[in-house]
C-alpha cells in the first residue's frame, strides 16, 4: 500500500520537496552573501531590500499553495476516477488506505517546510534592519522557525478532509485558500499577541527585538500624559528629555520567539487533529464503494 501511494502522489511531493531545496539553496547563497558584506548595514539593505519583499511574499504563499497542493488531490482525485472503490476492494481496510496516504503525501511536504522555516530563520540573521527589527513582528513571525511546517500541515489536513467531504479537488483547494487566510490572520492579531502577558518596562527605547504591544508617555510624577511627543518627529529622544518624560513600554521581548513558535505550531498542531478525525468520519459515514 505505502508503494501504491507513493506512486499516486510521487508527482506532488517531488514538486513540494523541489521547491523546497530551491528556495533553500537560495537562503543559503543569501546568508553568505549578505555575510561578507555585514559590516556595512547600508550596503546589506541596498543589496537585499527587494529580496526581502519578494522572500516574505513567497514564503507566505508556500504552506497553503503546497498544502493545498498535496492534499486537495489525495482523495478527491480518486473518488472522481472511481478507482478508490479497486483500492478498497482488495483486502485493505479503510483505515490503512486512508492513513497511508495521508502519511505518505503529508510527512515529506510538512517536514520539508519545516527545513524551510530553519533555513529561513538562519539566513535572516544577517540581514538586520531588512527584518522589521523584531522576529515577533508579522509577516516575519509567519515566515521562521516551526510555523511555516505548522500552517503548511494544517492546509495539508484541510484540503484532504474537504476532498473526502466534497469528493471534487478543485472545490477543496479554493475552500481550503478561502478558509486558510483568515485564520492565519486571526491567530495572528488576536491570538498571538496573548500567548504571554507582555512585559512592562520604563525606558527611552524600545528593548532591541522587542514586539511592541502599547506605550505610555509619563511626566516626572509618573502621570500618564497623551501625546507626549506631538512633533518630535526624528526626535524622540531629544523630546523625552526637553519636555521632562519618560515612556512605559508594554512589549515581548525577543527571547520569546521560540516559546511563541512552539505554542503556535502546538495550536495548529491541534486544529491538524481535529481535521483528521473529521476527515476519519468522512472515510467511514461518507465514502461509498458504489
Amino acid at each position: 500500500m505505502t508503494w501504491v501511494a507513493w506512486r499516486q502522489q510521487r508527482l506532488q511531493i517531488l514538486v513540494c520537496l523541489g521547491v523546497v531545496v530551491a528556495f533553500a539553496a537560495v537562503m543559503t547563497w543569501v546568508r553568505f552573501g549578505a555575510a561578507a558584506i555585514a559590516h556595512d548595514p547600508a550596503l546589506v539593505e541596498a543589496t537585499y531590500e527587494r529580496y526581502v519583499d519578494y522572500q516574505r511574499l513567497v514564503l507566505l504563499a508556500l504552506p497553503v499553495l503546497m498544502g493545498t497542493f498535496a492534499g486537495a488531490p489525495l482523495f478527491a482525485a480518486e473518488i472522481e476516477r472511481g478507482t478508490h472503490v479497486f483500492g478498497l476492494t482488495q483486502g485493505i481496510s479503510r483505515n490503512r488506505w486512508w492513513a497511508t496516504k495521508l502519511a505518505v503525501a503529508g510527512v515529506p511536504v510538512v517536514l520539508g517546510m519545516a527545513v524551510l522555516g530553519l533555513v529561513s530563520s538562519w539566513s535572516d540573521q544577517v540581514l538586520g534592519a531588512l527584518t522589521y527589527n523584531s522576529r515577533l513582528n508579522t509577516p516575519m513571525f509567519e515566515v521562521q522557525g516551526l510555523v511555516p511546517a505548522a500552517y503548511t500541515a494544517l492546509a495539508f489536513t484541510l484540503s484532504a478532509a474537504l476532498g473526502l467531504l466534497l469528493r471534487n479537488g478543485l472545490a477543496a483547494m479554493v475552500l481550503t485558500i478561502v478558509a486558510y487566510v483568515p485564520l492565519v490572520g486571526v491567530v495572528a492579531s488576536v491570538l498571538r499577541p496573548s500567548y504571554a502577558t507582555p512585559v512592562s518596562e520604563v525606558a527611552p527605547q524600545l528593548p532591541e527585538g522587542a514586539w511592541r504591544r502599547g506605550m505610555t508617555f509619563l511626566d516626572g510624577a509618573g502621570n500618564e500624559v497623551p501625546s507626549g511627543v506631538a512633533g518630535c518627529v526624528g526626535r524622540f529622544e531629544e523630546c523625552l528629555a526637553e519636555r521632562g518624560l519618560t515612556v512605559r513600554w508594554a512589549f515581548h521581548p525577543a527571547d520569546r520567539f521560540w516559546s511563541f513558535q512552539a505554542i503556535e505550531a502546538g495550536l495548529f498542531a491541534a486544529l491538524c487533529a481535529a481535521l483528521l478525525a473529521v476527515g476519519a468520519w468522512a472515510l467511514h459515514k461518507r465514502l461509498r464503494l458504489g
